[in-house]
């Protein structure tokens, strides 16, 4: 733990290795979030305002994506993550921005992970247990010249496979994204 920042980065050995107990479906509406592989590395942080006051959500939502893109982009340089490090900071930025917008919360905690298969993992946890509506949101398409682009649209723009899941207690949900280094046949 870096006790400026309260962020956690870990390295986990390569030589451990667990046997894939399921791949995400791209529109998978999970009890448990899926598990490909134990991660080799991660990063975790919560990112946001600690103190919301005077401040609209719109607000929160663009300051709490914007550090999201900017720590996911600096993690995952350090990381030396072999796919495009810049569509994964503005998933990350999708999946943040989304938390506090919809997800009843100020401070979002994620989690970055790489996998064995190179494969990323992008989490962002909020307060809202439920998603209501979750597989017409992830289908969702513009119609025409429409400008809204919503967030889980842009993350599967960018090639995210998308899940989510209810914590055990009940009390918090965790939006996952997967994405697969540059270059793989996904």
């Amino acid at each position: 733990m870096n006790p400026s920042t309260g962020d956690t980065v870990e390295n986990s050995p390569a030589e451990t290795e667990t046997t894939p107990t399921s791949t995400p479906a791209s529109l998978r509406i999970t009890e448990r979030l899926p598990l490909t592989d134990t991660p080799v590395r991660r990063w975790s942080s919560t990112l946001g305002m600690r103190d919301p006051t005077g401040w609209t959500v719109n607000q929160l939502a663009g300051i709490a994506a914007g550090n999201a893109r900017v720590h996911s982009r600096t993690q995952l340089t350090l990381m030396r993550w072999p796919g495009n490090v810049e569509q994964a900071a503005r998933v990350a930025a999708a999946l943040v921005d989304n938390a506090v917008r919809h997800g009843n919360t100020v401070r979002v905690p994620v989690r970055l992970a790489v996998i064995g298969t190179d494969e990323l993992l992008i989490e962002a946890t909020d307060s809202e247990p439920t998603f209501p509506g979750y597989a017409e949101v992830v289908r969702w398409e513009p119609a025409g010249l429409e400008r809204r682009r919503p967030g889980l649209w842009q993350a599967r723009q960018y090639g995210a496979t998308l899940s989510y899941a209810t914590a055990e207690d009940c009390r918090t949900k965790t939006v996952q994204a997967v994405l697969a280094p540059t270059g793989s046949d996904r």
